[in-house]
């Protein structure tokens, strides 16, 4: 099925848990060249914490998009982290002490903050790959139910790559109504008890007047919509930061008397800032592994939908997804053209996907210190999935990778991503 939105799926050859809401670690890193897809990216060496976060909207909050020229203003329905550290490069130039910001800037990771209702275990983007009946959408009991689609497609095109493809086509239907399935995006929450809830992002509407930059007065017949995120009590949104401690708590300082977003002169961008828990993911070994029983299983049960006999094997290795939980800018060399499909070097060998969905998106940003937009550049949406077979099992460079993030501008919060996505495994309507 596809979306309006375009949406791009593939495969080709391959080549050979955030745990703890504070803890410590000494990282040793000196100048690389293309890491994870970065140019030239130099960290000191130095004491890192991790602290998870949460912010409290206490006003409307107004998380800017690239947009074309129009009379609306609408918003992200999370904070990135280019966002905070915005905020953070404000209050320093209130306190007139930019002259270490760039440095301290390359000290620090701020990573995105997604939405999380209150109580539950955790809460993510919905991957590209989550159907849900056309007729009545939505999780169970209210709705149809929500499945993911990942693993029998990902089967699917690697029973056609052993010239072995199934006597069927591969399609999805309600098993309710025997509708078309759709997909469906958001955010979803998972609560103490296993249960799913789609978060639905509480939004205010406001209409305001132009003002004339020259006259400093109200322009005639010039309106716009702004479109912002409500502060209802229930709403949190909860994030994590790599960086030392002392860092830390003034980019909490800044965030709390600066504000985030835009229209923070007009009232907007207020948030309560408090230490959180941090998600209670499965950890990443046992995502990794129940991904490959179910890889394995469906492979099986395909395989009798095979004419050949015997049936093939499914190719040897490890099968893990790269998930992407905010938008990843990739090329496809450290010089190269952009491109919507990553390469990962892990452990000396460099990876690339045999499957993956995927959609395109524009994103640009503002820079504080500049005074100026930053370049547009075309990334990979949030929710996008990439399956990669590897012949090895290191489950620290998995870590590692989970915990730096892909592509190009992860300092930014692009590239922030989640290894095998807990929803893959939602085979079934849930």
């Amino acid at each position: 099925m596809r979306s309006a939105a375009i949406e791009r799926a593939g495969w080709a050859g391959s080549e050979a848990g955030r745990s703890g809401s504070s803890w410590t670690e000494v990282r040793f890193r000196t100048m690389t060249f293309a890491d994870s897809g970065s140019l030239f990216r130099e960290e000191a060496v130095t004491a890192r914490s991790t602290t998870w976060l949460r912010l409290k909207p206490r006003s409307p909050l107004l998380i800017g998009r690239l947009k074309a020229d129009s009379a609306y203003l609408t918003t992200l329905p999370y904070i990135p982290g280019r966002i905070l550290r915005g905020a953070w490069a404000e209050y320093r130039r209130i306190q007139n002490q930019l002259q270490t910001l760039a440095s301290d800037a390359r000290r620090i990771q701020i990573w995105n903050f997604h939405p999380a209702p209150a109580g539950a275990r955790y809460s993510l983007p919905l991957p590209l790959s989550a159907w849900t009946c056309k007729s009545y959408p939505g999780f169970r009991p209210g709705g149809h139910g929500v499945l993911d689609s990942l693993i029998p497609r990902l089967a699917y095109a690697l029973l056609e790559r052993s010239n072995a493809p199934p006597s069927l086509p591969f399609q999805t239907v309600c098993d309710l109504c025997k509708a078309r399935t759709t997909p469906l995006g958001g955010y979803y929450a998972c609560d103490p008890e296993g249960r799913f809830e789609r978060i639905r992002i509480p939004l205010q509407f406001q209409t305001k007047i132009a003002m004339s930059r020259r006259r400093r007065a109200a322009m005639e017949g010039m309106l716009y919509q702004v479109t912002a995120i409500a502060p209802h009590e229930p709403l949190t949104l909860i994030g994590c930061m790599h960086g030392p401690a002392d860092l830390i708590r003034e980019l909490r300082e800044a965030i709390a008397r600066v504000g985030i977003g835009a229209l923070t002169r007009r009232g907007y961008g207020e948030v309560e800032v408090e230490e959180a828990q941090p998600p209670a993911y499965p950890p990443l070994q046992e995502r990794v592994e129940r991904f490959n029983r179910l890889l394995r299983d469906l492979w099986k049960d395909l395989s009798r939908l095979v004419p050949a006999n015997p049936p093939p094997e499914l190719p040897a290795g490890l099968y893990f997804t790269v998930d992407l939980l905010a938008p990843g800018i990739f090329r496809e060399e450290p010089l190269g053209s952009p491109t919507l499909v990553p390469t990962l070097r892990l452990a000396g060998q460099v990876l690339r996907p045999i499957f993956w969905i995927t959609r395109p998106l524009l994103v640009s940003g503002w820079s504080t210190a500049w005074g100026l937009p930053k370049p547009i550049a075309l990334a990979a949406a949030p929710g996008s999935s990439y399956v990669f077979c590897w012949e090895q099992t290191n489950w620290e460079a998995l870590e590692a990778l989970e915990q730096d993030g892909i592509g190009e501008r992860t300092d930014e919060g692009f590239g922030e991503l989640l290894i095998c996505h807990p929803f893959h495994t939602e085979v079934e309507p849930v």
